[in-house]
């Protein structure tokens, strides 16, 4: 697969996310940490605390609304990192329930930056192996 240099790689599962940087040469991916983020840290924290209560309120299932606010958080704190210019091109790498989840919360100024979406679960990668997952993937 061939990623942009200085695009963004977002790896995420319903609970944690960790937003790479490509900083590898034309044809390399090397991966820089940019933040890493959980259930217990959402992200999002610029827009202020306490803006996803209603959407708990859907779940019976508070494992599940924890969840959907992470994932919902995630997504509102991209979307200011696109619209700021941070980055030009997003790659979201997620397991097949949170990428769907993601999608459904998706604005379009965030979703034409997306230049690939991998449907699989490689958070619990180092960032050196995900980097070589990358380089030899077909998706």
């Amino acid at each position: 697969m061939i990623i942009s240099r200085n695009a963004w790689i977002v790896v995420a599962d319903g609970s944690r996310a960790s937003v790479y940087e490509n900083v590898g040469e034309i044809g390399e991916i090397s991966l820089k940490l940019l933040k890493s983020v959980d259930q217990k840290h959402e992200p999002g924290s610029h827009a202020g605390e306490g803006q996803h209560k209603s959407s708990t309120q859907e779940y019976r299932d508070p494992h599940a609304a924890a969840k959907h606010n992470f994932l919902h958080a995630l997504v509102e704190d991209l979307a200011h990192d696109a619209q700021a210019g941070k980055f030009a091109e997003l790659v979201l790498i997620a397991s097949p329930a949170a990428l769907g989840d993601v999608r459904q919360k998706m604005p379009a100024g965030l979703e034409k930056k997306i230049v690939k979406q991998i449907s699989k679960d490689y958070s619990h990668m180092a960032p050196n192996e995900l980097s070589k997952t990358l380089m030899h993937s077909t998706d």
